[in-house]
């Protein structure tokens, strides 16, 4: 029998719910540090997800994609949410990538902030 290479036995032995997201580019770059702000937009929205999220100078807007369908923007600003309203035109590259706070299929990637504290998860919007 041939012994596995180090890094296959690694992979198979790191749980699904302890993967990292893979590099990202776009928004869901930043959302471990964007969280806090992720988070207050979707606290009392039921199971809404956020489907992208751009900054505006010190706010930040987060597109949410609610649990009926519909789509709202949340404008917010150190922790509190200062708006919100139907969302905009749809955006280039919007909802590839889904921000939830909790796991809900088996291919979400953790989001972990700077002291590896679980902060939310990644997919895709047909996860949730």
């Amino acid at each position: 029998m041939r012994a596995m290479p180090a890094a296959l036995v690694l992979a198979l032995a790191m749980p699904p719910a302890m993967a990292q997201a893979p590099a990202a580019s776009g928004w869901e770059a930043q959302a471990a540090a964007w969280a806090p702000a992720l988070t207050a937009c979707l606290a009392g929205q039921g199971r809404a997800m956020v489907v992208e999220a751009w900054a505006e100078g010190a706010a930040l807007t987060a597109r949410l994609l609610l649990p009926e369908g519909g789509r709202q923007d949340c404008l917010v600003r150190g922790g509190a949410v200062l708006a919100r309203a139907p969302a905009g035109p749809k955006r280039p590259g919007e909802g590839l990538r889904a921000f939830m706070m909790e796991r809900r299929c088996v291919d979400a990637w953790r989001v972990v902030d700077a002291t590896g504290r679980e902060v939310g998860w990644l997919a895709y919007p047909g996860c949730g």
